[in-house]
């Protein structure tokens, strides 16, 4: 049986220790009779050792006050005049998505000195009726991106991410991992064109990425790159 997207938030939750002592009993019990539901609690398990730190701290009020706002953030247009909703719209495994990101930005180390803390930016990659799902954030500072894929099917190909900047040409970041979490480090030429308000995509292509750097899949998920 195929869970839905009540299950794999509390799967999620029981992994990152947010539900309550009844309802973590509960969700226990059903890891001994749901293989599914066990399979996916292994899963967040995992992306949670991927992201683990040597010291662990309790999220701020603070922090969760700008995800409480990103989360009822109003619908924006995106560069092809569809709605994109930031951590919304996405009907599948959007709030799995907040929980991770959630997790990672309450681990990064604070600077005392506000001018030179970067700016954080991030994205939910998604379709709309939610089997693909990718969150995503980057450090425009380093150039590092982040990749956690929630749920990502491509068949026999391989996923492709790309940004779409306010030119709307796509420009490809390279293959992605659908298994595991990964880090990735965008070069020098690209940066400019990962911020606020540009476009991630995902397309399914060949081994080895689309031939020429043009995308030959359809896209199957995309998700527009906001500040939290």
């Amino acid at each position: 049986m195929r869970l839905t997207d009540d299950d794999i938030a509390t799967a999620g939750e029981l992994a990152l220790g947010l539900l309550d002592k009844a309802e973590a009993v509960q969700a226990r019990a059903r890891m001994a009779s749901e293989p599914n539901f066990a399979a996916e609690h292994a899963k967040w398990n995992d992306r949670m050792v991927a992201m683990e730190v040597i010291e662990e701290e309790a999220p701020s009020p603070a922090l969760w006050a700008k995800i409480d706002a990103a989360i009822s953030e109003k619908p924006r247009q995106d560069n092809n005049g569809g709605n994109v909703r930031i951590w919304q719209g996405l009907t599948a495994a959007s709030f799995a998505i907040m929980l991770v990101l959630a997790t990672m930005l309450w681990r990064q180390p604070e600077v005392t000195s506000a001018p030179q803390q970067p700016q954080i930016l991030v994205a939910a990659i998604g379709a709309e009726d939610g089997r693909e799902s990718v969150a995503a954030n980057y450090n425009p500072q380093t150039g590092a991106l982040q990749i956690i894929p929630i749920s990502l099917e491509t068949g026999k190909l391989y996923p492709e991410l790309w940004i779409i900047p306010e030119d709307g040409i796509a420009r490809s970041l390279g293959m992605i991992d659908p298994s595991k979490p990964a880090l990735h480090s965008v070069p020098e030429a690209m940066r400019p064109h990962l911020h606020k308000g540009a476009l991630f995509a995902i397309t399914p292509e060949p081994e080895g990425g689309a031939p020429g750097g043009k995308a030959t899949g359809p896209v199957i998920a995309k998700g527009a790159i906001d500040t939290i």
